[in-house]
């Protein structure tokens, strides 16, 4: 048992700011919080006074990929081992986990429901992790590339046509172990240089018909799964809707009518903004191409534009970072989604609940984590400085715990115990 003190505490849903606060944790839990005089513990407790530090929830990340690959390699996906892919993985979610983030979903990757069981287990340092285990496209759909054959993919069922084959694929996620169901509604056209993201956000193509999208949401509610939507540009956004997608993932590049209809569902919308943001920062040192560098442009300012206009429309924005690891995507950085989305004119605070109680509720795990409160699980991060008023703060952490055990500390083997 020990009990942690600082200048404030950030309490709640709605991470309210508690000046010189405290909790005692015992075992995993928060079993007392309020402020530092009234929270006794126990003679045999650990006291440790951090200062003028800010305690708040652990990150979430509800928006991120473990392909355990180079980030420059991905073409290789569906040709490298799944062991390494995995042993790769591992490690990055461990920097994942160091940067503060203390629970995170893999929204598409074979070896995701594996490296849940094994961080579970207590055999792979990281996150809390839900998985959605392997995408789900239609043939040509989002994500079903060469240079393997299509029925490579529709027997490994990452690529279903129809209703009858989409529910197959559903059950094969939920029988290998999937939290989620992951959906590739929007594509390039037929000769876009980016086939996934497509070269325009306003002129993509969809990849399912609203009754194949039906039929995956049924069976996956039927089995108490929910489905996200890969959905870039009115055409798929309004499909995810028609359809009773559960969240949207990206979500930009949509009409007035579209947002209102965000807007009045609350269907959460998962904003990766720095997917697109190491994109950019990795033009010169990776030598990107004239046309990728025109491409990924062209979706920065479109996503900027849909968050401006969503954050004023009241549009339920949850933080995910859609990255995928180094060398040009590192998970350590994933609380640059924070600082870019109050770049862009979102509230601080609101940033944070975006970040943490949003984050859970999109994970469905919200009864255990994403705030501070009595009973939840001790999933803390402390970092010096306040990010109310300097949300870049969240870049560098003092201390980090996962259900109440230390993950990181910069400082903690030096902190001095109360007296």
């Amino acid at each position: 048992m020990f009990r942690l003190s600082a200048d404030r505490v950030l309490v709640g849903d709605r991470l309210e700011p508690l000046a010189k606060g405290a909790l005692l944790i015992d075992g995993d839990k928060i079993v007392a919080l309020g402020p530092d005089a009234s929270v006794d513990s126990p003679p045999t407790a650990t006291r440790y006074d951090l200062g003028q530090a800010t305690i708040l929830p652990g990150l979430i990340d509800a928006h991120m990929h473990t392909f355990g690959l180079a980030s420059t390699g991905l073409h290789e996906l569906n040709l490298e081992r799944e062991p390494y892919r995995a042993l790769r993985a591992s490690f990055e979610l461990s920097q994942l986990l160091r940067a503060g983030f203390t629970s995170a979903r893999c929204l598409g990757s074979s070896i995701g429901p594996d490296l849940r069981r094994a961080i579970e287990e207590g055999f792979v340092e990281g996150p809390r992790l839900v998985a959605a285990g392997e995408f789900i496209s239609s043939t040509g759909g989002t994500w079903d590339a060469g240079p393997l054959p299509s029925s490579w993919a529709r027997e490994r069922t990452s690529s279903a046509d129809g209703g009858a084959a989409v529910v197959q694929a559903v059950r094969e996620r939920v029988r290998a172990g999937a939290d989620f169901i992951k959906l590739g509604l929007s594509k390039g056209r037929g000769h876009d240089h980016n086939k996934a993201w497509g070269d325009d956000p306003f002129a993509q193509a969809l990849a399912f018909s609203v009754e194949e999208v039906r039929a995956a949401v049924e069976e996956a509610h039927r089995n108490l799964v929910p489905v996200s939507a890969h959905a870039i540009g009115e055409a798929a956004v309004s499909l995810a809707l028609d359809g009773g997608i559960d969240i949207i993932e990206h979500g930009y590049g949509i009409s007035e009518e579209t947002r209102a209809r965000l807007v009045e569902a609350q269907t959460p919308v998962v904003t990766t903004i720095a997917q697109l943001h190491f994109h950019r920062a990795a033009y010169e040192p990776f030598n990107y191409s004239p046309l990728d560098r025109e491409i990924y442009d062209r979706h920065w300012f479109a996503m900027h534009d849909s968050f401006v206009r969503g954050l004023a429309a009241g549009v339920n924005f949850v933080l995910g970072t859609d990255l995928i690891g180094a060398p040009t995507h590192p998970l350590r950085a994933a609380a640059m989604e924070f600082k870019l989305a109050v770049e862009w004119g979102m509230d601080r605070a609101a940033a944070l609940q975006a970040g943490t109680i949003g984050g859970a509720k999109v994970l469905r795990v919200s009864d255990t984590t994403g705030s501070l409160a009595v009973g939840k699980r001790a999933d803390i991060l402390a970092v010096l400085g306040n990010p109310l008023e300097d949300i870049g703060v969240l870049l560098s952490p003092d201390l980090v715990l996962k259900a109440g055990r230390i993950a990181f500390s910069a400082t903690w083997p030096g902190a001095q115990p109360s007296l």
